[in-house]
Parts: structure tokens; C-alpha cells; sequence
């Protein structure tokens, strides 16, 4: 197999995981984990808060 079908491959072996994750896990728990890989994420971002919401379309 080439790079594609292995990425495509670990793509979806990772879904089914965190699919899993979700399902057995309570939603306070994995939604703080979310929260803090969001916000690792926009601490490094040149992007603010503000302006990233409002590319969401979330403001």
C-alpha cells in the first residue's frame, strides 16, 4: 500500500476511536479534553479569539 491508502487507513482507525471514546466516556470529561487542545490551538494561532469565530461563522 502507498502513503494515501496508510493515511486514509489511520484516518478512519482513529474515528472509530475517538467514536468509541465519546460513546463510553462521560461529556464533561471529553469535552474539557477538547477544550484544552482548542485552546493549545489558538494559543499558538497569530489568530485571535474574535477572529476566529467569526471565520466559523460563529459571531
Amino acid at each position: 500500500m502507498g502513503f494515501i491508502e496508510d493515511n486514509e487507513r489511520e484516518r478512519l482507525k482513529f474515528i472509530d476511536f475517538w467514536a468509541a471514546f465519546v460513546r463510553s466516556h462521560d461529556d464533561k470529561e471529553w469535552s474539557r479534553q477538547q477544550n484544552i487542545i482548542i485552546n493549545s490551538a489558538l494559543k499558538s494561532s497569530k489568530m485571535t479569539k474574535p477572529q476566529y469565530f467569526k471565520m466559523k461563522g460563529e459571531m
